[in-house]
């Protein structure tokens, strides 16, 4: 008899999280994200500032969120099916809008080629100028289409690794002469995984690659997702107005992501 109810309790528990990531009428809202310090990651506050943000302006509506981590291809496709009310968070592409719609902006993230201050980095317009640089860059990143067709053409040696801190420990390692990722981001992690004097030897070019902006991604696979839009983007307005996006933004430049 233990047993049996202990089938049931298991069956109506998965019920439960079907419910939740499907139903357009409940107040629960499940969400694919991945790992992208300090923006996004399951071991930080908040989840880190992107999700930090999402989870408060759904809150000012009277929703709650919770986070799926997965590996951001996965997460990408999984939402893109409609197995997940949203995605945390992308750039909103021409290709993106495909199948998504996308919220207001959250934040813009500007990517930017990091070197050692030892190595002079050239005064560059366009990507071709990089030619003969070793750069890492991280896989399923979106950065930009002339950025992956340089790659893809081989007209620029671009090394795919899984994280950003592997570029870095390779560049340390003299094996990349640069690393493209998001400012904030690069820095977090030369202040949380090397020393400070290995991180007082590393600088960035001034010269964005791109700037993004950030935003949450409703897949047009679920009938739900517009009305789920429009409660986000006023949850979002709400917080910017409140001065609650402010105090985390704060929070965000002084580390406490």
């Amino acid at each position: 008899m233990k047993s049996i109810a202990l089938i049931g309790i298991l069956l109506a528990t998965s019920c439960l999280t079907i419910s939740v990531s499907i139903s357009a009428d409940n107040k629960n809202i499940i969400i694919a994200t991945g790992e992208y310090p300090p923006w996004t990651s399951e071991a930080i506050k908040g989840n880190g500032f992107v999700n930090h943000i999402i989870t408060e302006a759904f809150k000012s509506q009277g929703y709650m969120v919770y986070y799926n981590f997965l590996p951001w291809a996965r997460s990408y496709n999984d939402t893109e099916n409609g197995q997940f009310a949203a995605l945390s968070y992308w750039a909103c592409k021409e290709k993106t809008q495909k199948t998504f719609y996308c919220s207001d902006a959250m934040h813009t993230e500007s990517y930017v080629f990091f070197h050692e201050k030892t190595i002079p980095f050239p005064e560059w317009t366009e990507l071709v100028d990089l030619k003969g640089l070793r750069i890492g860059a991280t896989r399923s990143y979106t950065y930009t289409k002339e950025f992956w067709q340089a790659h893809e053409s081989k007209m620029l040696d671009i090394i795919i690794n899984n994280d950003d801190e592997a570029s870095f420990k390779m560049m340390l390692r003299g094996r990349l002469d640069a690393v493209v990722v998001s400012s904030i981001t690069g820095f977090l992690i030369l202040n949380t995984k090397f020393s400070p004097v290995i991180a007082q030897t590393i600088t960035f070019n001034k010269k964005p690659l791109v700037e993004n902006t950030a935003h949450l991604l409703f897949p047009k696979s679920r009938k739900d997702s517009q009305r789920l839009l429009k409660i986000f983007n006023k949850g979002l307005s709400k917080i910017k107005e409140n001065g609650t996006y402010d105090q985390y933004f704060d929070g965000l430049i002084t580390g406490k992501y």
